[in-house]
């Protein structure tokens, strides 16, 4: 037991009464430590994460199309480039029905949306090999036109970048 007051780590050889103070100092103390430790948590903070973590778990593809964008000349180059890449959106499950409808609907205007962003990229962010500013475009494209922002994340099927 912890707090016995036959523990010999505190007692003197001669004196039973000094054994008890030790331990009970010591079963007060650790009442006092294990007290303090319960309850030092924000319940809201494990909650969010775990929903978010659950969220991620369950995300379904949804595809956003195949574009073929023929690039405006860049000062250094002297030669038209063409964007060729079918992309797709992550979307959590519960969302999915809903996002298949929006896209439906609302096709059109995310086709032409995205073309508009593609043909905006500079040369240096077509140079990204993980095309951070082209997926994020993306993403805030399609979740300004669907309600709820419900793509967490763009991934790509295929990209080229070719000029003629």
């Amino acid at each position: 037991m912890i707090c016995s007051s036959n523990n010999s780590n505190f007692a003197s050889a001669n004196s039973p009464e000094k054994n008890r103070i030790p331990s009970r100092l010591g079963c007060w103390l650790l009442l006092l430590v294990s007290t303090i430790q319960v309850g030092c948590f924000d319940a809201d903070v494990i909650i969010a994460s775990r929903r978010a973590i659950a969220i991620r778990a369950r995300l379904e593809e949804v595809d956003l199309g195949e574009y073929r964008v023929t690039l405006p000349q860049f000062a250094e180059l002297s030669d038209p480039a063409q964007l060729n890449f079918h992309v797709f959106g992550h979307v959590a499950n519960r969302d999915l029905k809903a996002v298949k409808k929006a896209l439906e609907d609302y096709g059109p205007e995310i086709h032409h949306q995205l073309i508009l962003e593609a043909r905006s990229l500079s040369e240096q962010e077509l140079e990204d090999p993980l095309l951070t500013s082209l997926r994020e475009d993306i993403a805030k494209v399609v979740n300004e036109t669907l309600e709820g922002n419900p793509v967490q994340s763009v991934g790509f099927y295929q990209f080229s970048y070719s000029s003629f």
